[in-house]
């Protein structure tokens, strides 16, 4: 998201008249910059660039939360989609998706995957795939990307963005499985989705976008969307992305708001079915 948000901020002061500052504000699965963004001033000094998992997954994993993730906040446009990858260790002797579903029902609670923490969209993303297609496997979690851990033999496969495993694809110290995204990614052509591989209807990935404070005001809300708009038409912008691994993906405020509810109920059933409602 940092890097995500200096590439089009970069842009929006043509559009804005004033420079725009990218604090980073991590950790807590994202509450603490969600938060602060919540209690902000609703005059679109202050927004929030965010993937959805604080407001889709959160309110479910986590019994109190100090913010309203469904009244909150008045969505201002989504800007990208980052597929995540499957990939393993070289040792993984599955090759494919499909191999893979196979090798793991073969030996229950054997193999392990890692991801950056419990309740991430990494993690939901495995607990869904497990639950679609029966495997049993040990969750592990990290305080950080694991690419490192898997490339060490540590956990057998993660989930992942491009940025973090292409250097350890291309040096054949992971090998890419399949994209969880419903198309295949443009970046890794050849490269088949979970969903034909055999898991119809799996889509999975990091919809990253900018929201607001309740009450800023229609005419703000607009004038942020369109600073936003034109960044995305910028070529260094749509370079940046496809380096990164992301999907240019410009849905306005609108279409945004009703994508969030969507996924807020689609999160909400997968998180209370993997049994981690109210764990954090």
């Amino acid at each position: 998201p940092d890097v995500f948000a200096r590439i089009v901020a970069q842009h929006m002061p043509t559009a804005l008249g004033q420079a725009v500052v990218v604090e980073n504000k991590p950790c807590a699965g994202g509450i603490i910059a969600t938060e602060s963004v919540a209690k902000a001033a609703p005059d679109g000094y202050t927004v929030l660039l965010l993937d959805l998992s604080p407001l889709t997954i959160n309110p479910t994993l986590y019994k109190k939360l100090p913010y309203d993730a469904v009244n909150g906040f008045a969505p201002v446009r989504l800007l990208g989609i980052a597929p995540l990858f499957l990939v393993s260790n070289p040792t993984v002797p599955a090759k494919t998706f499909q191999e893979l579903v196979a090798m793991v029902k073969a030996a229950p609670g054997k193999h392990t995957y890692g991801t950056i923490g419990v309740g991430s969209l990494h993690h939901i993303a495995f607990e869904e795939m497990k639950a679609a297609t029966g495997m049993d496997m040990l969750h592990v979690p990290f305080r950080e990307q694991p690419s490192g851990p898997v490339v060490a033999g540590q956990v057998d496969m993660i989930l992942a963005g491009l940025p973090s495993i292409e250097g350890f694809v291309k040096g054949n110290r992971l090998n890419m499985i399949a994209v969880s995204t419903s198309k295949r990614a443009p970046q890794t052509p050849a490269l088949p989705t979970i969903a034909e591989s055999g898991l119809p209807g799996y889509d999975v990935s990091a919809d990253i976008g900018v929201i607001a404070p309740k009450g800023t005001p229609p005419d703000v809300i607009s004038t942020l969307s369109n600073a936003l708009a034109d960044a995305l038409k910028q070529p260094d912008t749509l370079d940046r992305f496809n380096e990164l691994g992301i999907l240019a993906a410009d849905m306005p405020a609108e279409a945004y708001a009703a994508h969030i509810r969507k996924e807020m109920q689609r999160f909400a059933k997968s998180v209370t079915a993997a049994g981690l409602a109210g764990s954090n």
